[in-house]
């Protein structure tokens, strides 16, 4: 028998490690506030958060969320025709459909969150963005014959922690990211293609 985090895992696609605790607080809340009887209305269990985050807020804005979607009416998100697909109105909903559209926006708002989180961290949002990703095909058997310190450089320039001017600017190793051979402010990568001095060594080599 699954418990609660795997049925919600199954059902709605959350990731049981980074959603466990969010997703069952707001499946208790749901359970435990929205009722028609007037006794599971008047019955409001007292749900543990942290202090970042509280289930009773996020239900509120997921609500006023579904309110002006409704309002606005159907917006084209995918690269789907016109009218393909339709969306339920908060209003002409009841019961369970209306907890699903609560939990379903709670889902939406936290990942948006998160995205928006991890973009605004230089280094460790990095992922975020691959359109400038180098693809690399790297075996095992090549990674096992590697040198550590060359393998440490790979992993370094993938999360964009290498020693570079605007990185050790930014740790504070240095005032400026101005590059000290041609006195030009570029990234890691383009300096290395187009600075002055290290091209012309390289056409010589």
């Amino acid at each position: 028998m699954r418990s609660a985090a795997a049925e919600l895992s199954a059902t709605y696609g959350w990731s049981v490690p980074q959603y466990v605790e969010e997703s069952v607080k707001i499946y208790t809340h749901q359970h435990g506030y929205i009722g028609r009887g007037p006794v599971v209305k008047k019955v409001k269990p007292t749900i543990k958060t942290g202090r970042k985050w509280e289930v009773v807020k996020a239900v509120s804005q997921a609500k006023e969320c579904l309110k002006i979607k409704e309002v606005i009416g159907q917006t084209q998100t995918d690269r789907k025709g016109l009218g393909s697909s339709t969306a339920k109105r908060w209003s002409n909903v009841e019961g369970k459909e209306k907890r699903n559209m609560v939990i379903n926006e709670i889902r939406l708002n936290e990942n948006s969150r998160r995205i928006q989180k991890a973009v605004q961290l230089p280094q460790l949002g990095s992922w975020s963005n691959k359109d400038n990703a180098l693809q690399k095909s790297l075996t095992w058997n090549a990674i096992w014959h590697m040198a550590p310190l060359r393998i440490s450089f790979l992993i370094r320039s993938v999360y964009d922690l290498l020693p570079s001017n605007a990185n050790l600017a930014r740790w504070g190793k240095k005032e400026d990211s101005i590059c000290a051979l041609c006195q030009d402010h570029k990234a890691y990568l383009e300096l290395m293609q187009n600075c002055a001095l290290t091209g012309a060594i390289h056409m010589e080599t």
